[in-house]
């Protein structure tokens, strides 16, 4: 596999646990505080593909760099990238965010873009349960006496 090759790999690792999150090239710029096309330019190999962008990326999508690393470089190298993807969700899970409700397991038979598909779904699900979590019950939404949502807390 050639550096380009892997810096490919990567990109697409990175793409799909930003879709996973279920955030836009758009909405990513935005969150990193970055010029519009920014992160199109960084996953389509526009911009050269730096370490920096890589970290500033999954802080942005509050995913550990050494899960994500693991993954794009276990031990026993898949061959594919449908194994890489389900290597992350398997890690993913490991760190306590939540279990895939409708996760087959890989086989042979299995559409690899089917397998993709359904490896987003439950990242994203993960994801929105780990943000649950972490908001805790002060932060979650509350009708006040006059029927009106508010966030945070209840002011009397």
């Amino acid at each position: 596999m050639t550096i380009d090759d892997e810096v490919r790999r990567a990109t697409k690792l990175l793409e799909t646990v930003m879709q996973a999150a279920g955030m836009t090239r758009k909405d990513l710029d935005q969150k990193l505080g970055a010029g519009p096309g920014y992160v199109s330019q960084v996953l389509t190999g526009r911009m050269e593909l730096k370490f920096r962008h890589i970290l500033a990326i999954l802080r942005a999508l509050e995913v550990e760099p050494s899960v994500f690393f693991q993954t794009l470089y276990p031990e026993d190298r898949p061959s594919s990238d449908a194994v890489v993807m389900e290597e992350f969700l398997r890690r993913f899970q490991k760190l306590g965010f939540g279990q895939p409700k409708t996760m087959p397991p890989a086989s042979p038979g299995v559409d690899p873009q089917e397998l993709e598909r359904l490896i987003q779904n439950a990242v994203r699900a993960a994801l929105s349960e780990q943000t649950a979590r972490q908001a805790g019950p002060a932060e979650a939404e509350e009708t006040s006496r006059e029927g009106r949502t508010i966030r945070g807390r209840t002011r009397e």
